[in-house]
């Protein structure tokens, strides 16, 4: 349930649903499964791998397995997580205050685009709903991982999925969501081009947090009985059921009223809302669905804090509860410019999530298929593992055939990136 809650976020409930809708409905959903299945999963237990051989964090890790650079690459992979959270974090303040709107009743009275234009002005206001994302983030990781994360996520994520089913029978229920079903469920073959596929590809790494970050901290953390092959599954699985459920919630009722499924990030935050106005009892799915999609990125920004914290406690010998405290409230600091412009959290995307994060998984592969070497990767991979074990195959797919795919979506996210900075 940890790892589960650690690969869903906004990436699933609030970005799975724009992209599928922007990329074709059905044709991206079936060559997102297929790209989980040869990719996703794959790259995960290769992170899961390197963090439970290490025991350490995305600094230790790379330098203890010898790999050349290895703490540059650590050290890199550390601003990355902290320069992500801090954009990442004033988002998840915007669905704080989407939830509190929604329990005054302003969902459906007050223009939608106008509460967006709202929420999103100000320092002030984004300010204060990040600092209390922050502030619940100190708390849970204080308690520890046992106490704190372990509990949240055994607790919370099941609730998520029944609340994310609740929203689904509202959803397809609305006169005219079939439609929006099969638009989403059933592939149309003549839609799947390259742009399709990189869309989705990208997705993969956006939805299971792959990154050498996440993943590879919390797998310190697992005994060797821990089935790392079974894990790997069970979040590929979790992570997917939780994006599809969503794309249930949000694309049927949109294409109900005649909204525009590709409008994007606003999607969930314009749109949504917009879908929840037209509804019988529209404040109490639209409260039922932003204090799901609050709980989801919540887990996410704990996920992220973790990864920092225990790099301050493995490498500055800090203790638990000072490194929580300095690292939250420098990362409300560096939340600062984000509330600035919503055009810098874009752009921020593009360096710290679509660039760098497929990059910091190619590095634990290649540091595992490289340096590690075949003996030994396989042997922790199949610690633990009571079924089939991995063989070559898995390894031969992580150090060729992963990489290749990722330095792809590399060159064309980069294409986008100096396309962006150059406007």
């Amino acid at each position: 349930m940890v790892f589960i809650g650690v690969a869903v976020g906004l990436g699933n409930v609030w970005r799975f649903p724009y992209m599928a809708g922007a990329f074709g409905g059905g044709a991206f959903l079936l060559v997102y499964i297929v790209l989980l299945v040869g990719f996703g999963i794959p790259a995960l237990m290769a992170e899961l791998t390197l963090g439970r051989m290490t025991r350490r964090g995305p600094l230790g890790a790379f330098a203890s397995i010898g790999m050349p650079g290895g703490r540059v690459v650590g050290w890199l992979l550390f601003v990355t997580v902290l320069m992500a959270t801090s954009y990442y974090t004033v988002i998840v303040g915007w669905v704080l205050r989407y939830l509190l709107a929604s329990l005054r009743g302003a969902i459906g009275t007050v223009d939608p685009q106008a509460l967006f234009d709202d929420t999103t002005a100000g320092v002030g206001g984004q300010l204060g709903a990040t600092a209390i994302v922050f502030a619940l983030t100190a708390v849970v990781l204080l308690l520890g991982i046992r106490r704190g994360v372990e509990r949240i996520s055994t607790i919370g994520m099941p609730l998520l999925f029944v609340l994310l089913i609740v929203l689904i029978v509202r959803s397809v229920t609305l006169p005219g969501a079939m439609v929006g079903v099969r638009q989403y469920l059933v592939p149309d073959f003549e839609r799947i081009d390259i742009g399709v596929v990189t869309a989705a590809l990208g997705q993969v790494f956006f939805s299971l947090s792959l990154g050498g970050t996440f993943l590879l901290t919390y797998a310190s953390y697992l005994p060797k009985r821990a089935n790392l092959k079974a894990s790997a599954i069970s979040v590929g699985v979790g992570e997917t059921l939780a994006a599809v459920l969503a794309g249930l919630v949000i694309i049927p009722a949109a294409v109900a009223f005649g909204l525009e499924l590709s409008s994007g990030p606003p999607l969930t935050f314009v749109t949504v809302p917009s879908i929840f106005a037209r509804t019988p009892a529209g404040g109490v799915f639209a409260t039922t669905f932003f204090a799901l999609l609050f709980f989801a990125a919540f887990l996410s920004v704990v996920a992220a804090v973790e990864v920092l914290v225990a790099t301050m406690t493995e490498q500055l010998g800090w203790s638990r509860s000072t490194s929580v405290l300095v690292l939250c409230t420098v990362e409300l600091v560096l939340a600062i410019v984000p509330t600035l412009s919503v055009d810098y959290i874009l752009r921020s995307d593009l360096v710290w999530g679509s660039t760098m994060q497929p990059l910091g998984s190619a590095m634990v592969m290649l540091g595992l298929a490289w340096v590690v070497g075949l003996r030994r990767a396989l042997g922790e991979a199949n610690e633990g593992n009571e079924g089939r074990p991995l063989g070559t195959v898995w390894f031969f797919w992580i150090k060729y055939v992963i990489p290749l795919g990722i330095a792809v979506i590399l060159a064309l996210g980069l294409k986008d990136l100096f396309a962006a900075f150059g406007e």
